[in-house]
């Protein structure tokens, strides 16, 4: 008998129904937000991933699948949903409708380790606004993200924290800073911080292993070595946070795992799922646009990952009356 592969799985109708009901909900709360939804192909050209992602992010150098097809060209199947709604908005045009917020649905695809909440095929709920780099924007962005956990009926069993990663002025020094740093410990690092270090070395604030863990506590953080501009910025954020009652934990070693971001990122965690335990994540991509060639659009968006909403939500009561 011929199974599935390793690190996919089938949704059967009993669990489907509850995919529908959180999918439903998604679309109730971000309707009231004025998002329209997008639906882009499943795989692209690879030099779409790697400019965007990162050529140094663990996502392209270990995790996509990628293959030539019938002519030869570099495909790879979705790792994630920002680069391809970047590429949509510049390739049709897009930079006249400002802002324009989307959302989308899916599947994306990564050669990641299997474990409980974590897949091959993993499906993604994911929201973008194109066009506003005020603070307030990206409070509008979590806060619906909130409503959104909210709506699902388990908002007492997650965390927003977030952290400002600054920008093209005040990160090349503050990496300086840290390589430093890393380069006095780098003996008692892992070996993949230590082979990562000197390219990426933000990725090493993100590591799970305990010894790097315990040594990072001590590192620099971005935080305290902002520009006047993004510190501006992130007081604004914390500030517009408390103003509406947007309740977060301040956590300065949070990077994420895409080179693209800039200023601020945000996670929405819990403790009820063991080691996987951000179920959104997110954060201001102000350069990825032109980087792109599409002209210098701020942008901020954060994706939720089905599978963990759905473990997330096991033993709570039917969705149907929320």
């Amino acid at each position: 008998m011929i199974q599935m592969v390793r690190g996919v799985r089938d949704i059967l109708p009993q669990e489907s129904r509850r995919w529908q009901e959180v999918e439903a909900i998604a679309r109730q709360v971000f309707a009231v937000y004025h998002y329209g939804e997008i639906r882009t192909p499943l795989f692209e050209k690879t030099q779409l991933f790697t400019r965007a992602v990162g050529e140094t992010s663990d996502i392209v150098e270990k995790e996509m699948y990628t293959f030539l097809d019938r002519s030869g060209e570099s495909i790879s199947l979705r790792p994630e949903g920002t680069a391809s709604v970047v590429r949509a908005f510049i390739e049709h045009g897009l930079q006249q409708n400002l802002p324009w917020r989307i959302y989308y649905m899916g599947p994306m695809f990564r050669y990641e380790r299997p474990q409980k909440g974590r897949f091959r095929q993993f499906h993604q709920i994911g929201c973008e606004l194109f066009g506003s780099s005020v603070p307030v924007a990206d409070v509008e962005m979590m806060a619906m993200l909130m409503r959104f956990f909210n709506a699902l009926g388990v908002s007492d069993r997650v965390q927003l924290e977030l952290n400002s990663l600054g920008c093209p002025v005040c990160r090349p020094p503050f990496r300086y800073q840290l390589l430093t740093f890393l380069q006095q410990q780098q003996h008692d690092l892992c070996d993949l911080c230590q082979s990562r270090m000197e390219r990426n070395p933000l990725r090493v604030l993100d590591c799970k292993q305990a010894t790097c863990q315990s040594i990072v506590t001590t590192a620099p953080k971005m935080i305290d070595h902002l520009c006047n501009d993004c510190h501006e910025h992130f007081s604004g954020v914390m500030e517009y946070a408390q103003a509406i009652g947007l309740s977060f934990k301040l956590n300065p070693l949070m990077v994420r795992g895409l080179d693209y971001y800039t200023r601020t990122v945000f996670e929405v965690t819990t403790t009820a799922l063991g080691s996987q335990n951000a179920v959104a994540a997110g954060g201001r991509y102000d350069g990825l646009v032109a980087e792109m060639g599409g002209g210098a659009i701020p942008a901020i968006g954060f994706a939720a990952g089905i599978e963990r909403l759905v473990l997330l939500l096991e033993g709570h009561e039917s969705l149907s009356g929320h």
